[in-house]
Order: structure tokens, then C-alpha cells, then sequence
């Protein structure tokens, strides 16, 4: 096996930085910024996001105030550094704000198959003339290079008197060329719900799609049980709150890689082999979703504790009603909801269909309703605050109450 080449591609996100990432002014910043993150978010941040929208959006990729991205779009950016290489790297330049040591990957023919190219470091003349130089976009003249073909292009210099040279990265690109393929859902700037220009992963082959599996890398083992249970909802959902597909096949293919394993692997077990994700072995992957068939007893049990969360919710409303009108306070919702996508108990209510979701992770468990109806989210809260209570106590994980005004 050759340790210095890889099938994968890795996006390697990091720490946001306000001050590279959203060069210019307030209004444009924001819009760079989007609706999905805050301004200075971590890296682990982006990448739950990133999985969450189901895809990775494309960025300018600002150095010195000025995109580094040619030919007027933003682009994807990966890199086929091997996985050891590459955890190298990150320890070298020891700053989160420019690399860090989490990621997703995907096969390099999958990534081709949706439009992704190898970069081309530096050109055969020295003329850079261009149609446009701003901050955001940056075109050559097409007979410098073709248009279609400039957001592969980096800057390359190996000269002592300017020294450019970002050839180690083995860096490849994509731009969105299809406005319908190439998109997902998010919020923008102004917390508006749409489709972006983007490219889809999680759809996998839905949609013409290419992905058949995903990796995703995180540092260390918490990280990756976090990973574990967000992609185990979007597995059990089918789809992210915003309606987006999650191709289940893909999912259940993938795997999650704990980059401190495999620096071990390496340096402490001399396994070569680990240098590459395809080299490592099943023992330093983390399984991406945790499926569990039904407990021993599951149906009584969940009889019983629905029976008492009745029970429960009907005191409560008799004990509110006994002090205020159905009517009071604002409109809303309420729910006795679950985090734990992970507890078999929980994939059984949804498989029963006696509980929905999850949604954004929160899985509401239905409660049969013995008391008077009201919108009142004052009388709601009441009733699901005890219902939730005793549920937690029959079933043995965490329930509680969630509202939302309407």
C-alpha cells in the first residue's frame, strides 16, 4: 500500500475569524456570514453544522482582504493529503483559526463524478490581466486561462524573492454549476430560510447525486460519540429539519475517524498502513450511527409510562385551572421531548410511532391527552412539565419539556 496517496478527499474546516473570513463592510460581512453560524464560531461548530445542512457551502477563501478564489465564484476546497500527513500539518502550524483537525471526507471519484477538479498551481505565462479585481471577485482575461477553468487556479511563486507555494496541500476544487442539483437549505443573513448554492452530501445518489459514503474526522473520542448521535437522528429522520433529504444507505456506509487515533496508530504502533483512511484498520473507526432493536418488555413498559404521563398531565391541568383561566397567557406549544436518539427505548417509541422526529435532535413523545384543550402555552407548559416528570421515571432517561410560542 502506498502511504503517500489516497482515494479520499478531505474538506478540512476550521475556526471562523471574523476579521479574514468577512473582509470589508458591515453589510457585506454579514452576508458572508450567513444565518447558520455566529461570526467567530469553532471548528467542531462548523462541522456539526456542515453535517447538519447535509452539505458544505462554498467559500471565497480570503487572504490579505481579498478572495484567493479566481473566476468570480466561491468554491469547495479538499485537500488528498493522507490523514496522517495532514494531522502533521495541524500540529506544525498549531493555529485552529487557519487548519484544525476536523473534517469531511469523501472519494476522490465521487468528488470528480459531482464536478471537482485538482487544482492547477501557477501558469505557463506571467501575464495576469484581469476583467475584474475586487474584493469577492477576481477574473483573468479568458485568454490568460478559460473562465470555466480559473477557480482551479492558485498562486505559485517558488522564487526567494516572493516565495508562494501551497503545492503540498494537493488541493482540489468544486464550484456549483447546476442551480438545482447543487443546493441545499439554510438560513441567510437575515434568518431567511432558502436554498444556497452548495454542494450536497448526505443526499448521497438521491437527486442524480455521486456520494455512496462520507467520513467524517474529529479529535477525540467525546467528539466523535457527538457525531455519532447527530447522524444517528438524521438517520432515524431521513431528512434535517429544513425538509433535506439524508440518504439512509449513505449514512449507515459511512464512519467517523478520531484523528488522535491515528496519530497513535502511527507513532506509537508503527502501523504504517493508518497513514491513509483506507489503510486504517475497523478497530480506529467509530460506527456513524448506533441502531438498537427493542428492549425486552418495551411495549408494557411504554404502556405504563404513558398511562402515568396521562395521569400526570391531567393533575397538573386540573391544579392550573384551579387557580387561572384555560385562556391565559400567550398562544404556544409544548412537548415532552428526548435528546437521547442513541437509548433503544427511544428508537422503539419512534419506530411504534408513539413519538416523532427528531427534529434538530429532540424526538417528542406523544402523550395520550385526558384534559381540556387549550392554545395557552402558560396551561401547556404546566401539563408537559409533569408529563415529561413522569416519563423520565418509568422509562429511565432523560425527558423534559420543550415549548415554543405560536
Amino acid at each position: 500500500m502506498r502511504h503517500d496517496h489516497t482515494r479520499w478527499l478531505v474538506h478540512f474546516v476550521r475556526d471562523r475569524n471574523p476579521e479574514q473570513d468577512f473582509p470589508g463592510d458591515d453589510d457585506d460581512a454579514c452576508t458572508l456570514a450567513g444565518g447558520e453560524l455566529e461570526e467567530d464560531a469553532r471548528a467542531f461548530a462548523v462541522l456539526r453544522t456542515v453535517i447538519r445542512l447535509g452539505g458544505l457551502l462554498p467559500g471565497h477563501s480570503f487572504r490579505s482582504g481579498r478572495t484567493t478564489i479566481y473566476g468570480g465564484k466561491p468554491a469547495v476546497c479538499a485537500t488528498e493529503m493522507p490523514l496522517y500527513s495532514f494531522a502533521s500539518y495541524v500540529r506544525t502550524r498549531a493555529d485552529s483559526a487557519k487548519v484544525s483537525a476536523y473534517g469531511i471526507g469523501f472519494l476522490k471519484s465521487e468528488f470528480f463524478a459531482a464536478g471537482g477538479r485538482p487544482a492547477i498551481y501557477g501558469l505557463s505565462i506571467n501575464s495576469r490581466r484581469y476583467v475584474e479585481n475586487t474584493t469577492r471577485r477576481r477574473v483573468f482575461d479568458p485568454s490568460v486561462l478559460p473562465t470555466s477553468e480559473q477557480y482551479r487556479y492558485i498562486a505559485y511563486s517558488p522564487s526567494e524573492s516572493r516565495w508562494i507555494d501551497w503545492s503540498h496541500e494537493r488541493e482540489w476544487r468544486w464550484i456549483a454549476t447546476d442551480e438545482e442539483r447543487d443546493s441545499i437549505w439554510c438560513l441567510d443573513s437575515n434568518g431567511c430560510l432558502g436554498p444556497c448554492a452548495a454542494l450536497p452530501l448526505f443526499k448521497g445518489t438521491l437527486d442524480n447525486g455521486t456520494f455512496t459514503k462520507i467520513c467524517v474526522i474529529v479529535w477525540t473520542h467525546e467528539e466523535a460519540l457527538e457525531i455519532q448521535e447527530l447522524l444517528t437522528g438524521l438517520y432515524l429522520a431521513g431528512a434535517n429539519n429544513y425538509g433535506t433529504p439524508f440518504e439512509k444507505r449513505l449514512i449507515a456506509a459511512s464512519f467517523i475517524v478520531v484523528l488522535q487515533d491515528v496519530i497513535d496508530a502511527v507513532e506509537k504502533g508503527r502501523q504504517l498502513d493508518a497513514q491513509t483512511i483506507e489503510g486504517l484498520d475497523e478497530a480506529k473507526l467509530v460506527e456513524p450511527i448506533a441502531i438498537h432493536a427493542p428492549p425486552v418488555g418495551a411495549a408494557e413498559l411504554v404502556a405504563r409510562a404513558r398511562a402515568e404521563a396521562m395521569a400526570a398531565g391531567k393533575a397538573a391541568a386540573e391544579t392550573y385551572l384551579s387557580k387561572y383561566p384555560l385562556d391565559r397567557g400567550a398562544c404556544g406549544f409544548a412537548h415532552a421531548v428526548t435528546h437521547d436518539v442513541t437509548n433503544s427505548m427511544v428508537q422503539y417509541l419512534l419506530a411504534s410511532r408513539l413519538a416523532s422526529g427528531p427534529f434538530e435532535g429532540a424526538v417528542r413523545i406523544h402523550v395520550p391527552n385526558d384534559w381540556p384543550t387549550s392554545q395557552s402555552i402558560d396551561y401547556q407548559e404546566c401539563i408537559y412539565t409533569a408529563a415529561a416528570e413522569a416519563l423520565a421515571k418509568v422509562l429511565g432517561f432523560n425527558v423534559y419539556m420543550q415549548s415554543r410560542l405560536d
